[in-house]
């Protein structure tokens, strides 16, 4: 038999046979796109951690690199596998649509406010303008039922009631004595990992799973840490709870003043304005500066969709504490 290859026997092939050779490549590379993105691993939504910057605010250096600076500086734990941040401008087309969509869709662990001034509306006595400001707008549209005996805070927890559950998760852990015992109950850890990572496709072998039950014995050591080390800040005066008062006079605690006041009480971080800030005149010469003064980070409340992993924004104010703590605003 003659299979000599010839320049006619070439072109015939080429001729005829191109479509089937085209459909064959392409299969090949559709089957091994969707072999990798079945095989990959998909971040959960609770394994997302995103901070958000409401109106007025703005990200500072520190917020675009976020997603870059926070897996190099471990400022999560090992289980948070993407981080993010956002600023909202309301002053534009998207800006508030944007933020309502995110919400809708249950996306933010941590959001940052401040009391940057805003158009009220609204008049007083003598004709003028009301003070408000963007936090106080949010607040009001926070607040369910407002007046009413069901008056209640949605949308985000009452910080000092989110302390509380982290105490008792902790306790959970290690004992009664958590905040003098640093050794976790091993079957309360175990028992932790695999509510949360059973199916996790990066522990399927059961040497992969006990290297995860050790990563999450870690995460739990570094959480009681992280947790005692705000408390202290609290304690110390750096940071203090933020309260909001209704107007039917109900007082909520909506977060921890981070960024600090004009009096020094709470101090706040100096440096905090390299992860975000908003602008006020200077008393010198009316110039824009950046300030933090007065943010406050605040926890969304995410229903359902939240797991354990939501204490990890301990984790997140320890290391802002250690990068912005020793700076100068």
């Amino acid at each position: 038999m003659d299979a000599k290859i010839t320049k006619q026997r070439l072109a015939n092939f080429l001729s005829y046979d191109w479509l089937k050779i085209l459909i064959s490549v392409v299969a090949v590379v559709v089957a091994l796109v969707i072999f990798f993105t079945t095989v990959q691993t998909r971040p959960r939504k609770d394994q997302v951690y995103e901070l958000y910057a409401y109106y007025g605010l703005l990200l500072g250096e520190d917020g675009y690199d976020i997603a870059d600076i926070a897996p190099k500086e471990k400022t999560f734990s090992y289980d948070v596998l993407s981080v993010g941040a956002e600023a909202f401008d309301n002053t534009g087309l998207y800006g508030g649509a944007a933020y309502s969509a995110r919400r809708a869709a249950g996306q933010g662990e941590v959001l940052f406010l401040a009391p940057v001034p805003a158009e009220s509306g609204k008049t007083d006595e003598n004709g003028n303008p009301v003070e408000f400001t963007h936090l106080d707008e949010f607040m009001q549209a926070a607040i369910a039922d407002a007046g009413t005996e069901n008056e209640t805070l949605r949308n985000i927890l009452e910080f000092d009631v989110f302390t509380l559950e982290c105490e008792s998760y902790l306790s959970s852990v290690f004992g009664e004595n958590w905040e003098t015992s640093d050794v976790p109950d091993d079957g309360r850890v175990r028992e932790i990992f695999l509510q949360r990572n059973g199916k996790d496709k990066r522990f399927r072998t059961e040497a992969k799973k006990e290297k995860g039950i050790a990563q999450e014995r870690e995460r739990l050591i570094g959480l009681r840490s992280a947790y005692l080390a705000v408390e202290s800040a609290i304690a110390e005066g750096i940071f203090a709870y933020t309260t909001y008062t209704s107007e039917s006079g109900k007082v909520y605690t909506i977060g921890l003043n981070i960024g600090g006041n004009e009096e020094g009480s709470p101090k706040g971080l100096g440096g905090l304005s390299n992860l975000v800030y908003y602008r006020v005149e200077s008393e010198e010469d009316k110039t824009l500066i950046r300030t933090a003064r007065d943010v406050t980070l605040t926890v969304f409340n995410n229903g359902r969709l939240a797991t354990d992993l939501r204490y990890d924004v301990f984790f997140l104010l320890q290391w802002m504490m250690n990068r912005y703590g020793a700076a100068q605003q």
